[in-house]
């Protein structure tokens, strides 16, 4: 691998690490957009930055990074806390607004200081959960096993369902779903359904997750059964979605509103998903 796809996977496992640790249910919650736009910039400046001084503090004395660490380099060398500081900055704000345009939460038209707040207010518990999966999650070199992991289809299923419901419960009872469900436009629904796919195939396959050694089949048929794995993935939460949505009493049993409901929660179903994959 060389050292640009390693830095790219680095950061890519922080981004997505911190949608799987902490960050869809905040991202979604309006109390967070409404804090966004109503705190003086002041005040969101210093909370981000003195938060995510504290998270990195936790982290780097837990051992944050530790596939990088470089023992001739002081653990609190100024230059490595600057980096560290700048690459969960960078990984948490791109998480952001990825996931706040996704969902029509922001879009080109929005003001940048808006999409500024947005990032600031969201960066401290993003950022913790993009620190806690390179540390608690990261698969080291030396950990990966080399055998297969075999598991029955009902058991895949139940460890699918059991992460969904755990990750999404609380945003399926909010109207934070009814309300994004008709904001964005099947365009964005599209969106939705795409990063909900890649993001579950990364979090399994790609980015050195924990077990991806496991995980992984190593033959002709290899896609094909990652591919599989992932739909499934999707398929179930697809299926914890309208459970959801309708013990909370948010299906109106109009095709086209329900799909769009189902489709705008599916996306925290599928990460949820995944992460339990990963951690069970």
């Amino acid at each position: 691998m060389t050292e640009v796809s390693r830095v790219v996977r680095n950061q890519t496992r922080g981004i997505t690490g911190a949608l799987v640790v902490a960050g869809v249910t905040i991202l979604l919650t309006a109390e967070t957009w409404w804090l966004a736009w109503e705190r003086p910039a002041a005040h969101l400046i210093v909370y981000s930055v003195v938060g995510l001084g504290v998270v990195l503090l936790i982290t780097r004395t837990s051992g944050f990074r530790v596939e990088e660490e470089d023992e001739s380099t002081a653990q609190y060398h100024p230059l490595r806390l600057a980096v560290d500081f700048a690459q969960l900055v960078l990984q948490t704000l791109v998480a952001t607004v990825v996931v706040l345009w996704m969902y029509g939460i922001v879009d080109s038209s929005s003001p940048p200081h808006l999409v500024a707040r947005m990032g600031l207010m969201q960066v401290v518990p993003l950022g913790f959960g993009a620190a806690l999966a390179n540390q608690l999650l990261h698969e080291m070199e030396d950990q990966g096993e080399q055998t297969t992991e075999r598991r029955s289809l009902p058991t895949n299923v139940a460890v699918f369902a059991a992460g969904a419901i755990f990750f999404s419960l609380p945003l399926g009872a909010s109207i934070e779903m009814n309300i994004l469900a008709a904001s964005a436009g099947w365009l964005r629904h599209g969106a939705i359904v795409a990063v909900s796919l890649a993001t579950a195939y990364l979090v399994l396959y790609e980015l050195e997750f924990r077990g991806q050694a496991r995980r992984t089949v190593d033959h002709e048929q290899a896609v094909l059964l990652h591919a599989g794995q992932v739909c499934l993935v999707y398929a179930v939460g697809l299926a914890v979605s309208v459970v959801l949505l309708w013990g909370f009493g948010y299906l109106s049993f109009t095709p086209a509103t329900d799909v769009q409901k189902v489709v705008v929660l599916s996306f925290p179903t599928t990460v949820g998903g995944a992460a339990a994959r990963v951690i069970l």
